[in-house]
């Protein structure tokens, strides 16, 4: 006999409207607490989640260092991590909008491609850091230099 599960999915599998990824989308845009993560998707969306669902989620995402949480003048303000940028970038890759024309998908995948970059730069950039090897990191420094002057010159060429 099967059985069928009616309800949540795993909080790890994917979803395409989860609440988890309206989170990460608002933390990308910066530090926010419980109570402003909620007005917002309802910005978004049209519609208000419940601290019912805001909170435990929240809490999930904590736990699985996907946010970091700080309590700072009486409220809980989260942060997103790498590590949650890095779960937001997989998603906008494999889930771009249903009505998004062929280009705006591939903007989304180019995007997000772009977000894993400089996620997997930032943590080399600490790794190199760490070994405390000054002429290896004058090097990465250089590397880093001659990228942004690179990609200034691409967008002033326009």
């Amino acid at each position: 006999m099967q059985h069928h599960h009616r309800g949540r999915r795993p909080f790890g599998e994917s979803e395409r409207g989860s609440i988890k990824y309206d989170i990460l989308e608002i933390l990308w845009d910066g530090p926010r607490h419980g109570y402003d993560i909620m007005l917002t998707i309802e910005e978004k969306r049209g519609f208000r989640p419940s601290p019912g669902s805001i909170y435990p989620a929240l809490q999930m995402l904590e736990e699985g260092d996907f946010l970091t949480g700080q309590d700072i003048d009486g409220k809980r303000v989260y942060t997103i991590t790498d590590k949650g940028s890095e779960l937001l970038a997989k998603h906008r890759e494999t889930t771009p909008s249903d009505d998004a024309s062929p280009e705006t998908k591939g903007a989304v995948s180019l995007i997000a491609r772009s977000v894993q970059t400089m996620v997997g730069i930032k943590m080399v950039l600490k790794e190199i850091g760490r070994t405390r090897n000054v002429e290896m990191y004058t090097q990465a420094l250089a590397i880093l230099e001659r990228t942004r002057r690179d990609l200034y010159a691409l967008l002033t060429h326009e």
